[in-house]
């Protein structure tokens, strides 16, 4: 059996212009109650006084800037600064509740030793957090069809989470402890994704191809919503979730066991993206996404946006108003 790896922890916080946020960040991390071994700052580039914030907290927190490369790029500078046995991957808007490390702590001492950590969160908007959290929103039965083990602090999936996480994904950057040998055998950050929208999704897949891994249950994480955040752009993260999903069916050896999934997903995010795009009165988009779409599993309502999407502007401009009728008649009959 390969020795269990130690409890040095490394947060690793890549930043582009968080100014606003980074100080209640990096305050959120020094304030667990089992606090990090190092907190390291990748300032990606940022043209706002992220650099002072930093400077803010020395002898506190490492830093480092480069030029600006997108989060996968900033994480894997941070991972190669890093000289703990975890690596804990912060966005640098986020929040913890102060017990989050010592409980990946607890799952981490439990057997059998995961490769990965993460748990349940609660989405915050303008300081508050909101009542419902991330797995409570998982469809009926996900959880259930996971195999696990109890452990202090949550419990331990012992089986890959591939699939799962292809249907719902629960796996959120702020609450990703990675040991760093399984960092390094996994290959890190793919850098191709630095500017695509989701860009952590891929990573997420790699984790999930391998167990166990530790969850914890009790939403102790607080994922930021405001204007700055690129999550909020619904329509930028679909379609880097489909890009992503693709090159998974194509590179992804865990993939080969789940075609017929990776399929439906692909599917189902390009008409939620369309019906982004069409509701942002993106055309040429829609015209892209049908192409993509090329005819399959195309319901009533898609084949009226997408000929809606084809017309000259003069003609579609009264049918427009149509298709969103049925879209808000549709939302209040759900």
């Amino acid at each position: 059996m390969a020795e269990r790896p130690g409890w040095r922890v490394s947060a690793v916080i890549p930043a582009y212009n968080r100014a606003d946020f980074l100080a209640e960040t990096i305050g959120s991390i020094l304030a667990q109650t089992e606090p990090p071994d190092e907190i390291i700052v990748v300032d990606d580039g940022s043209t706002d006084h992220t650099p002072q914030v930093v400077a803010g907290f020395a002898g506190q927190v490492r830093s480092a800037r480069i030029a600006n490369s997108g989060a996968p790029v900033a994480r894997n500078v941070g991972a190669a600064m890093a000289g703990g046995d975890w690596l804990w991957f912060c966005d640098s808007d986020d929040l913890w509740r102060p017990e989050y490390l010592a409980r990946c702590r607890a799952l981490a001492s439990a057997d059998p030793g995961p490769r990965y950590i993460f748990g349940d969160f609660r989405l915050v908007r303008g300081g508050t957090w909101e009542p419902t959290a991330k797995f409570q929103t998982a469809p009926p039965g996900y959880w259930d069809a996971i195999g696990r083990v109890a452990a202090p602090g949550g419990w331990i999936a012992t089986s890959p989470l591939y699939r799962a996480v292809l249907a719902f994904q629960p796996i959120f950057h702020s609450t990703l402890l990675v040991r760093r040998d399984f960092f390094q055998s996994i290959g890190g950050y793919d850098e191709r994704f630095a500017r695509t929208g989701s860009e952590d999704f891929e990573f997420v897949l790699r984790c999930a191809a391998e167990a166990p891994a530790g969850v914890v249950e009790e939403p102790l994480v607080g994922i930021r919503r405001h204007p700055g955040n690129f999550s909020g752009d619904q329509l930028r993260s679909l379609l880097g979730e489909i890009d992503i999903l693709q090159h998974a069916r194509s590179s992804h050896p865990a993939a080969a066991l789940h075609g017929d999934l990776i399929e439906a997903e692909i599917t189902r995010r390009t008409l939620e993206a369309l019906d982004q795009a069409f509701a942002a009165d993106d055309f040429s988009r829609v015209g892209e996404l049908a192409r993509r779409l090329d005819g399959k599993l195309v319901d009533r309502r898609s084949r009226l946006k997408i000929a809606v999407a084809g017309l000259p502007p003069a003609m579609r401009a009264p049918l427009i108003q149509v298709a969103r009728l049925r879209d808000i008649r549709r939302a209040a009959t759900a």
